[in-house]
Formats: structure tokens, C-alpha cells, sequence
């Protein structure tokens, strides 16, 4: 991807995507997997912020925060 960054004279950001989906993009906050084990975490698609209330696809979710960063 950089060199096709080089050619189009863009920008390329790496973001590591790890706990992407744990962060709320709405309030910022770190949910902890809403006390979840892994496989319990990876099962759910969408969850509520226990700190602002925002209803959230998981995916969609860690897309944002990955965008913020």
C-alpha cells in the first residue's frame, strides 16, 4: 500500500485495530468487553455503552475508532 500511496502522493496511517471494538466511538470510554471472556466478546454484534447509553454494531463501531485515531 505505500507505494501506491507514493504514486497518488496520499498519506498511509497503520492503525492497529486491536480492542477497536471495545471503545465506544460516540463517549471514547473502554468497555472491558462488558465483562465478557474472548469467545463470549467475538459472539456479541452489537452492545449498549454502559457509559453514555449509545447503541452500537460492533463493527461499525471499531470502523469509527479506527478513523479517529
Amino acid at each position: 500500500l505505500q507505494y501506491k500511496c507514493d504514486w497518488y502522493g496520499k498519506k498511509l496511517i497503520q492503525v492497529n485495530p486491536s480492542y477497536t471494538s471495545q471503545i465506544c466511538a460516540n463517549c471514547g470510554k473502554n468497555n472491558h468487553r462488558l465483562e465478557l471472556n474472548k469467545s463470549e466478546w467475538l459472539a456479541v454484534r452489537e452492545w449498549d455503552c454502559p457509559n453514555c447509553g449509545k447503541h452500537l454494531d460492533r463493527d461499525i463501531n471499531a470502523a469509527q475508532v479506527i478513523l479517529q485515531k
